[in-house]
């Protein structure tokens, strides 16, 4: 055989579902072209060291026990192929495993064509540019601001008081501006953590999606006392109806010209606005507590959310160490990952900071966790820098 050049061209490691798409996917999307499907590894080494495909698509059935010697020993024989992951039943650890191995794209069978060739048009278009700047080839982009999405799959574990304080120490430490934007558009509390009100939301920016003016910025946004630029949720739960998830995602990324760190509070349902913020972020704080009901949706999500096994991501333990006696062994084993950060539980003296709209650090506060957000806010700070691309793992769309 002869080699082919890199390109969206495809050579698939198959079961019977990754075929039967894969095949369907290549003759609906144009782009791609399928150079070939195999049935075991030997073979799928042995053709991809022959014609260089652009992608390879690796099904997890087929893969052997180690995904990661796996992806390592495609990417040796074929090292411009993008390697994009499939599976299903995926535990977060082996995503992880392949990821740091050198995969570009995750999605979770069972999967539709349009899924495929658009995780697969994703991760081939993230490596490509990576390696442009990782050559010199480009000059990164001027440094813009940082967008940093706060999540969790459960509600009540602390995303709005983690999200609000986060950004009050990231004020504090880095001197620059800071915004914090509430995406949870139907109840979000960020203003009644901050005991501030205002007619305007992110739904005011849709209209201006790809090019924010520096007085509509001011206008719609209020100043907290800490000096935190905040844009709460809509006034009426009806406003929701009218939001356009991939305007929004626009608008808020539009504001990083506007501020140096943009705070996302995150609705806890996979709608396609938390799934376009968490695609877009530049870190995503993962939001957990130590009970076994919110260590199982976060399992959860991870596996289903592939996007939330890369490097961006960091878990926060809230309210630690919890009543249930979870220790942290324990909680890292249940997750596979490790745990960034924790919040100690201070119910009463937290509740009552938020009653009064005051964030953890105001001298009225009666509490100690201050210095944990500080603490991360200076992790944030230190893996701060211009975002390459590339950094972002594709996944299907929900």
């Amino acid at each position: 055989m002869t080699s082919t050049s890199p390109g969206l061209n495809l050579i698939a490691l198959e079961s019977d579902h990754t075929a039967a798409v894969a095949i369907r996917a290549a003759t609906a999307d144009g782009r791609i072209t399928l150079l070939g499907i195999v049935t075991d590894l030997p073979t799928l080494l042995s053709v991809v060291s022959d014609k260089r495909p652009g992608v390879v698509l690796l099904d997890l059935a087929h893969a052997g026990s180690d995904v990661g010697v796996t992806v390592r020993t495609v990417l040796s024989a074929s090292p411009e192929s993008c390697v994009v992951v499939t599976g299903s039943d995926v535990t977060p650890i082996t995503i992880s495993k392949a990821v740091s191995a050198g995969a570009r794209g995750f999605i979770l069978r069972p999967f539709e064509p349009s899924d495929l060739a658009s995780t697969i048009r994703d991760a081939h278009t993230n490596q490509t540019e990576l390696r442009r700047l990782q050559r010199g080839d480009v000059t990164p982009a001027r440094s813009r601001g940082t967008v940093i999405a706060v999540y969790s799959p459960k509600g009540g574990v602390g995303c709005t008081t983690i999200a609000t304080n986060l950004a009050v120490a990231l004020s504090s430490r880095s001197k620059k501006r800071v915004a914090i934007v509430d995406l949870d558009l139907q109840f979000g509390d960020v203003g009644v953590a901050l005991d501030l009100r205002s007619a305007n939301s992110v739904i005011d920016l849709m209209a201006h999606d790809e090019q924010l003016d520096a007085g509509l910025v001011e206008d719609v946004f209020v100043k907290h006392e800490s000096g935190v630029h905040v844009l709460v949720a809509p006034e009426h739960v009806g406003s929701s109806d009218s939001a356009d998830p991939v305007r929004i995602v626009r608008a808020v990324d539009a504001l990083r010209d506007h501020f140096s760190y943009v705070v996302c509070d995150l609705w806890s349902s996979l709608d396609d606005l938390t799934l376009g913020m968490l695609r877009t972020a530049d870190h995503v704080v993962l939001v957990t507590t130590p009970e076994l009901p919110s260590l199982k949706n976060i399992r959860r999500v991870i596996a289903a959310t592939p996007l939330l096994g890369d490097e961006r991501t960091q878990i926060v333990l809230n309210r630690h160490p919890g009543k249930a006696g979870v220790s942290m062994a324990d909680v890292e084993k249940n997750l596979g990952r490790r745990v960034a950060s924790t919040i100690p539980s201070e119910g009463v003296g937290v509740t009552d900071a938020i009653n009064q709209g005051i964030s953890m650090f105001d001298s009225r506060a009666r509490v100690r966790a201050s210095q944990s957000y500080m603490r991360l806010a200076d992790a944030l700070l230190r893996d701060d820098g211009p975002r390459q691309a590339g950094q972002i793992i594709s996944a299907a769309r929900a």
